[in-house]
């Protein structure tokens, strides 16, 4: 009944806009902005109806006793994700009618960001495992070919290599997931799965394989180079990557699986740690970067490993909040960024960007709250979500290690925020006269506008009406020290920037602007390694060792051999015919003699 109220919703709007748009004008804009709206009234609909959650299975193919049925789940996540991802999504395509204006694939472009989009959305409402990771796989590949877009630069197609070599390592342990559920369970349905889950070896390896699976797709901690690499793709790429895709998938998984992850306590331990170490490196590595966009990718990083934290600390609902709060802001930096960049010249070093503010006010503005947000500033978005994760991390003395790396990467997170608003906002002008500066397009006021809206409203809204969260009792001084850390920073900033005082060692600054030297350590020795095992374990082992004995060089000789054989007996000489016969009746009392 559902699925036909589908197709009959789905004919009908498709009947309404081909009748009364007849100029056939109905742009990806408005196609988004109607779904934008419709999803805000489902979701309206949802909270008054008690939030509801229900799962629907659609049965696809059956043989034997086995029963293979695509999955759905219809519950609180899918609904308030829908609405914060297509709200987000729809700004951005709109921005990208600017930022993409003279590219001569916008249309391809847009179409390939929906569909990214599309796989998220999939991936999000599966209860299947199949169904997740067609989700899974395909914004895996979605975002090889959006961060190639431009591909005649080297750069960008090496950063698409990179993002799918990684995420393939983390996808390993996604199969690994699959393989243990059906072969312990014979089910790949996420709810019968964790009702049928017990402590055994198989389910240790299952756990394994969703933090490997979590950790390539969020980009954490050794599996996280991928991600500031990606920003070699155009800057809507980055904002919808960044904001509610492909990043986020990996925590969703973690969400998901939440119910099966929580009766193990040192996989909860291990991802906790892993969350914070991510949060505290990438936050340490932001601090010493120019580049407008690998700032914010690094902030990114941060944030995702402080929502890896929330699930390691048995809260994956602040995980979810944390999730729709940082869309909104996350996306405002990344279009801010592009709109800076697009204004002067292709330039991302934030030291040739002074003044912006007199020249860009609405963009300007927005980076300023974007970061404002980031930072955890009261009443606006990041403050609601990221700081309830710091109090409910200290509400269990266990997390100690993690809640001490955490709070180090929040008060990393302020100073380098609080950086980039002073070099854009505050310093001299130091650009080019020649840029044409404007800010009279509505494709880039609208989005910015709209997010920052988003930025003001969604934590609030989300807080009050939709996550209910126990009150957690801890002392005052604890529950404002990400405050403390906020005015410190600010302090820390304005003293350094304005009185000129180097407070840190070029070597530290050298070691952190190198990203601690890992991709130098990781990759050079790395590459040479997998280039010899390739060669000597799969090349000649396998291509030209067994694979060819079994294969190919047996059959051809074995053939040569046969057909030289039956051209010798077929000669016409008595004495070959002789010889075959008692071959032959050799042969036969061997077999009479074995049976």
């Amino acid at each position: 009944m559902i699925l036909s109220l589908i197709i009959l919703t789905s004919f009908s709007f498709f009947l309404i806009l081909n009748f009364y748009n007849k100029n056939n004008n109905f742009s990806p804009v408005n196609l988004l902005m109607n779904s934008s709206i419709v999803s805000g009234i489902i979701l309206a609909i949802w909270f008054l109806n008690g939030l509801p959650s229900f799962i629907i299975n659609l049965n696809w193919l059956t043989w034997g006793l086995q029963n293979f049925s695509l999955s759905v789940f219809i519950d609180f996540p899918l609904v308030i994700f829908s609405a914060v991802g297509l709200f987000v999504t729809w700004s951005i395509i709109e921005f990208s009618q600017y930022y993409m204006d003279n590219d001569p694939n916008k249309s391809a472009f847009i179409n390939t960001l929906i569909l990214f989009l599309l796989f998220m959305l999939i991936l999000v409402s599966s209860n299947n495992l199949f169904m997740l990771f067609i989700g899974w796989e395909g914004v895996g590949i979605m975002s090889f070919i959006l961060i190639g877009w431009w591909f005649t630069r080297s750069d960008a197609n090496s950063s698409a290599l990179q993002a799918i070599i990684y995420n393939r390592i983390g996808d390993s342990g996604m199969v690994l997931f699959m393989v243990i559920a059906m072969l312990n369970f014979n089910s790949w349905n996420l709810n019968e799965i964790i009702f049928f889950s017990s402590n055994s070896t198989p389910i240790y390896i299952a756990i394994l394989g969703i933090i490997l699976a979590a950790a390539g797709k969020s980009a954490q901690f050794s599996l996280h180079p991928w991600l500031p690499a990606a920003m070699e793709g155009p800057t809507p790429v980055s904002a919808l990557l960044h904001s509610s895709t492909m990043v986020v998938a990996g925590v969703f998984l973690l969400f998901r699986c939440s119910s099966i992850i929580n009766h193990f306590p040192w996989a909860l331990a291990l991802i906790s740690i892993l969350g914070a170490i991510t949060a505290l490196f990438t936050a340490s590595i932001a601090l010493t970067q120019y580049d407008i966009k690998k700032i914010v990718a690094y902030s990114t990083t941060s944030q995702l490993g402080l929502m890896v934290v929330a699930i390691g600390i048995n809260i994956p609902e602040l995980a979810l909040f944390h999730i729709c709060t940082h869309a909104f802001f996350k996306a405002l930096l990344f279009l801010c960024s592009g709109s800076i960049i697009h204004n002067f010249n292709n330039e991302q070093d934030i030291r040739k960007m002074g003044n912006s503010s007199s020249s860009l006010p609405i963009t300007t503005s927005c980076i300023i709250i974007g970061s404002l947000a980031l930072c955890g500033l009261p009443y606006l978005a990041g403050y609601y979500s990221k700081d309830l994760i710091l109090e409910a991390s200290q509400y269990n003395i266990s997390n100690g290690v993690s809640v001490l790396l955490a709070m180090i990467a929040t008060l990393m997170t302020a100073i380098y925020s609080l950086r980039l608003i002073y070099f854009i906002a505050f310093t001299k002008t130091n650009t080019s006269p020649i840029n044409p500066i404007s800010e009279e397009n509505p494709n880039l006021t609208n989005p910015l506008i709209r997010l920052a809206s988003g930025v003001f409203l969604s934590g609030w809204i989300i807080s009050v009406c939709l996550i209910n969260n126990e009150t957690m009792n801890i002392p005052l001084l604890n529950k404002i020290t990400p405050l403390i850390m906020l005015l410190y920073a600010s302090v820390s900033i304005l003293n350094n920037l304005f009185n000129n005082i180097n407070l840190h060692s070029q070597s530290t600054i050298n070691f952190l602007s190198n990203n601690w030297f890992y991709v130098n350590i990781f990759h050079s020795n790395s590459i040479i390694k997998t280039l010899k095992l390739s060669i000597e374990g799969v090349l000649r082992t396998l291509d030209q060792g067994w694979t060819s004995f079994l294969g190919a060089t047996t059959i051809n000789k074995t053939t040569i051999f046969l057909s030289n054989y039956l051209l010798n007996i077929h000669n016409s000489l008595i004495p070959s015919y002789f010889k075959f016969l008692i071959s032959l009746i050799f042969i036969v009392i061997i077999f009479i003699l074995v049976n």
